[in-house]
């Protein structure tokens, strides 16, 4: 296959680059196209120790590729998805741009690859939805009555300069940190009256801007595209997103409440035998699982005095199984096609 990669600079573009090296997809890639921003024309990416250049991406130098993986922002797949598709070349969009959009197929592959079809642009879901509803998926077939889902986002989530800006936070606090005391440690805190929150030492429950009542974009989404993939316009989901200080890798306490009384152990039979879950015990964390391509559940407890109620603890790694993986398990069902 002959591919683009568009963000090739950013975390995700990285990622997947990265992903492809290691391998292990059913397809091969002969040739790769980096495109990024104008301020990176010029410079190199490194593919199975091969330096390749990297294009600013224009409407006249598209290449005729196969695939073209969209790691950007919206602005950019709105800008030119369309303008791949019309030369023939098959999209994959990590970016909110058509998630929800009628008729254009949101997918994971392990709970609706079929939803496929012969679509020229498939959207990759939200990195939060996605190991949501890998751990919701076999459970349908007890009776999901609602969800209610925490989540615990990390920096890499926000991006790049994000993710460099909670670095510098980072080295600022520990020269603050030197020269206190215990007490003042707990008594104050030099980003205090930060706005936007500092990330540093703290926990922060919003992720994007309001836009529907009082729920910011990060949970409009995840409670929308889960009900999209699924294929459950009713389902009943609560979702609170908060952004926590951990470089990589999501978690959720995730809530279910089914309409009959599932046992335990075929609860629990139900997500092992799932593809891509693992079910980790006692309970999977950010730093035991950054880096892997599953999503990995534990904790997994019945309500003892509501015995239709469970617990899950998932974790998932948002720039692999949250974004570049999953855009690339697509890419093997796309590859069919060539």
């Amino acid at each position: 296959l002959k591919i683009a990669v568009i963000g090739a600079t950013g975390l995700v573009g990285q990622v997947l680059i990265k992903e492809l090296e290691k391998g292990g997809f059913n397809f091969e890639v002969d040739d790769i196209i980096p495109y990024a921003s104008g301020s990176s024309e010029g410079k190199f990416i490194n593919f199975r120790s091969e330096k390749i250049g990297i294009k600013s991406l224009k409407g006249k130098n598209i290449e005729n590729v196969d695939i073209a993986f969209f790691c950007a922002d919206e602005e950019v797949s709105k800008q030119f998805a369309k303008k791949f598709i019309d030369k023939g070349i098959v999209v994959i969009d990590n970016s909110s741009a058509f998630r929800l959009d009628a008729g254009i197929p949101l997918v994971v592959p392990e709970v609706n690859a079929d939803d496929i079809g012969d679509a020229m642009l498939i959207a990759n879901p939200n990195c939060s939805t996605i190991q949501l509803v890998v751990a919701l998926s076999p459970l349908i077939r007890f009776g999901i009555k609602r969800v209610f889902v925490t989540t615990y986002q990390s920096i890499s989530g926000a991006g790049r300069d994000a993710l460099s800006s909670f670095i510098e936070e980072w080295e600022d606090m520990w020269d603050w940190i030197e020269n206190k005391s215990l007490v003042e440690l707990v008594s104050e805190h030099p980003y205090a009256d930060f706005v936007p929150p500092a990330h540093f030492s703290n926990v922060v429950p919003q992720i994007g801007n309001i836009i529907q009542g009082d729920l910011y974009k990060e949970e409009y989404k995840i409670i929308h595209e889960t009900r999209k993939i699924l294929n459950m316009p009713d389902l009943n989901i609560h979702v609170t997103a908060v952004r926590v200080p951990v470089i990589n890798a999501h978690s959720e306490s995730v809530f279910v409440e089914f309409r009959t009384i599932p046992n335990l152990k075929d609860v629990k039979d139900a997500l092992s035998r799932s593809e891509g879950i693992e079910i980790t015990e006692p309970y999977p964390t950010p730093v035991a699982i950054s880096g892997k391509r599953k999503v990995y559940i534990g904790r997994i407890r019945q309500e003892f005095d509501e015995p239709n109620i469970y617990h899950l603890f998932v974790v998932a790694d948002n720039l692999r199984k949250g974004a570049a993986t999953n855009a690339l398990q697509i890419a093997e069902i796309i590859a069919e096609r060539f």
